[in-house]
């Protein structure tokens, strides 16, 4: 029996095919009723397509006691360390099966496996990709990578490869409450890796990118398991461990301030002491600026001997901060409630000085600034948000190749940064449902409630052969309600950039699942006349999209698609 899992967030409606199953909060009654029912692919639907275009019918469970257990998931593929299978086709046929197994179940374009694989593409690269795959074809088994238009797919569940698997314990993680579950569960997450991702295709174009995202990953659920451990008393036992983590990561001001609580726990506040010193010197050194407001707060703490370090959990929160390389729009981001580092890159060391000046006049209370030369600026904006533990990063128009993959947060686009911010009107979001979508969704909600401001939701009009938009708006208004304290105002308008830029806003705030924008994404920022943030997720959960989201629409902003008919 092939299972789907259905979403998980209670009161969000989900809207496949000619059904209308909503999955409300169902009590203990409701589940015993329903016990014998459980919703799964019907036969002719591909069980491998987009959760989004999948048709759900009713079947009664296996079992003489209406119960199907799930069978047990075995990892097939790892690359989390060295690749396995082990016994697969050398060099680029490897490389290959490495970059299918970073998105298994999904259809990877073969335009973006030729990019994955040279950095100068041959005449015949996409004749080539196809011998490659029917090298591994016979070494997995024919029907383990299938042909869809416009690529290629590993045929795996995300739980059958160690990456999938790693991301679904953190994700566990994340949702357990007991700081004992979360440890036990990311001891286990952390297992699964035995060694560097991907360093054996360190000479493949796609290889550097990826390697510095999952070992992003990596970090934030060890720091994850760090503070679950701090919690349960063991400050003693993690200090060996934060001292080799801190030198590996000398300017990441989390594990800096977990060592000095936990040295300052074992009776060891003089060298606590000496820790922030040390991370302080090296920030003013390297990037000009000074320690974060948590991290000087803890130092303060240690020195007034607050009776609250001592008790497990009683350590200052560290929030996420915001790097905005956009200095214009700090009025957009400073009311935020976190802390702003304003960030100047210039090209050339003659431009420093004035960069500076123009931060400086530019900086309030809570805000920080740092300007510095560089050469390539995605990357070194990635860097700077991985070592701040950013929750957002808002950049310009740079390029963007890299970006995504390596940037540990939610990365916003404002791609025309010479329109300015006037909080005179509803923040807008065109909607869709889809997993992409909920970054740029939370956004929206956290900008518009810091600035007292409408939020409206905007969803396709109904059309030939598909419904409107409405029932999902309302869903996801139910939602922003419960998570992120605020409504929101569904609008139906017609497909494409026109329904979009003819409604009135402050600023509009739209997913951007690739780093290329699209014909009507381009429209869009040539003919707003607000400013438009395009925000591509980052390698954190967020805090509001469920964990499963079933849905018939697929916002593309593309009239194209929104006209398609439906099978």
């Amino acid at each position: 029996m092939a299972r789907v899992e259905v979403a998980r967030e209670p009161g969000l409606a989900l809207e496949a095919g000619d059904h209308d199953l909503v999955v409300g909060e169902l009590g203990a009654q409701e589940l015993e009723r329903h016990a014998r029912t459980f919703l799964v692919a019907r036969g002719e639907d591909d069980p491998y397509g987009p959760l989004a275009e999948r048709f759900l019918q009713a079947v009664a469970a296996d079992g003489p006691h209406g119960c199907d257990y799930p069978r047990p998931i075995v990892i097939r593929f790892r690359v989390l360390g060295p690749v396995e299978p082990a016994d697969l086709p050398g060099g680029k046929p490897r490389a290959l099966f490495a970059r299918l197994v970073l998105e298994p179940g999904r259809v990877v374009p073969a335009d973006a496996l030729v990019d994955a694989l040279w950095a100068e593409p041959p005449a015949s690269a996409h004749k080539v990709v196809q011998v490659y795959v029917s090298q591994l074809r016979k070494a997995l088994g024919a029907d383990a990578i299938e042909t869809h238009a416009p690529g290629y797919l590993l045929r795996a569940e995300p739980g059958e490869t160690d990456l999938g698997r790693f991301e679904q314990l953190a994700e566990e993680a994340r949702r357990a409450r007991e700081p004992a579950r979360r440890t036990e569960l990311l001891h286990e997450a952390l297992e699964l890796w035995r060694g560097p991702a991907l360093a054996e295709f360190r000479e493949e174009p796609f290889a550097e990118a990826a390697a510095r995202r999952l070992a992003e990953l990596r970090l934030h659920a060890l720091e994850e398991r760090l503070d679950a451990e701090l919690e349960l008393g063991e400050h003693a036992s993690v200090v060996p461990e934060l001292e080799a983590l801190v030198a590996d990561e000398p300017l990441r001001e989390r594990p800096r301030a977990q060592l000095m609580l936990a040295l300052y726990r074992s009776g060891r506040q003089a060298e606590a002491l000496d820790r922030y010193r040390e991370g302080r010197r090296l920030l003013v050194e390297r990037l000009g600026i000074e320690p974060g407001p948590a991290l000087q707060e803890l130092e303060r703490a240690i020195l007034r001997q607050d009776a609250a370090l001592a008790q497990p959990g009683g350590q200052p929160r560290m929030r996420g901060s915001i790097v905005c390389a956009v200095p214009e729009l700090a009025p957009l981001v400073a009311p935020l409630g976190r802390e702003v580092v304003l960030v100047g890159l210039v090209a050339e060391p003659a431009a420093l000085h004035a960069e500076t000046a123009r931060l400086e006049a530019l900086r309030r209370e809570g805000t920080r600034t740092a300007s510095f030369v560089s050469e390539s600026p995605s990357a070194d904006l990635a860097r700077l948000a991985a070592e701040q533990d950013a929750d957002l990063l808002l950049v310009g128009p740079i390029e963007l190749e890299g970006l995504f993959e390596a940037a540990p947060c939610d990365v916003a686009v404002a791609v025309r940064p010479d329109l300015s911010f006037e909080p005179s009107a509803p923040i807008l979001v065109p909607f869709g449902g889809g997993r992409e979508e909920w970054a740029a969704l939370e956004l929206a909600a956290w900008l518009a409630r810091a600035h007292a401001l409408p939020l409206r939701l905007l969803g396709t009009e109904a059309a030939e052969g598909r419904r409107d938009a409405s029932r999902l708006l309302a869903s996801a208004s139910l939602a922003l309600q419960r998570f992120a304290g605020a409504a929101a105002e569904p609008v139906l308008v017609k497909p494409g950039a026109a329904g979009i830029l003819g409604e009135s806003g402050s600023v509009i705030v739209a997913s951007l699942p690739a780093a290329e924008l699209d014909a009507t994404r381009a429209e869009l920022a040539e003919r707003t006349e607000a400013p438009l943030l395009l925000v591509h997720g980052g390698l954190r959960p967020s805090g509001l999209a469920p964990e499963q989201t079933l849905t018939r629409f697929s916002w593309s902003l593309s009239e194209a698609r929104a006209a398609a008919p439906r099978p």
